[in-house]
């Protein structure tokens, strides 16, 4: 069955139109290919990923995409917490700074 394919969202960047291709044709990618999509796949807008959720030709390989790979794609708890212990941190600096 080959795949039908489309013109690019006007305005998409360049990630987002190679994560389309390579979507488009998930799961025969080779090792590569399927690494630079789980590679480029979290610095998608998510404007760009919901596009990609609502079309018809990409919702089911996106939806077996973060079946198969959706815990490569998530953001560690590592990452989430020092994201958010640096801004309290500052903030709780500059409190000390201005009272003290």
């Amino acid at each position: 069955m080959a795949t039908r394919s489309r013109p690019p969202v006007p305005g998409a960047c360049r990630k987002t139109q190679e994560a389309e291709r390579l979507l488009a044709r998930y799961p025969r990618l080779d090792a590569f290919e399927l690494a630079r999509l789980v590679a480029i796949f979290p610095d998608l807008p998510l404007i760009d990923k919901a596009v990609m959720t609502a079309d018809e030709a990409l919702s089911d390989k996106l939806a077996a995409f973060y079946r198969d790979h959706g815990d490569r794609l998530s953001v560690s708890s590592r990452l989430l917490s020092l994201l958010l212990v640096l801004p309290v941190a500052a903030a709780g600096a500059a409190l000390w700074w201005l009272i003290g």
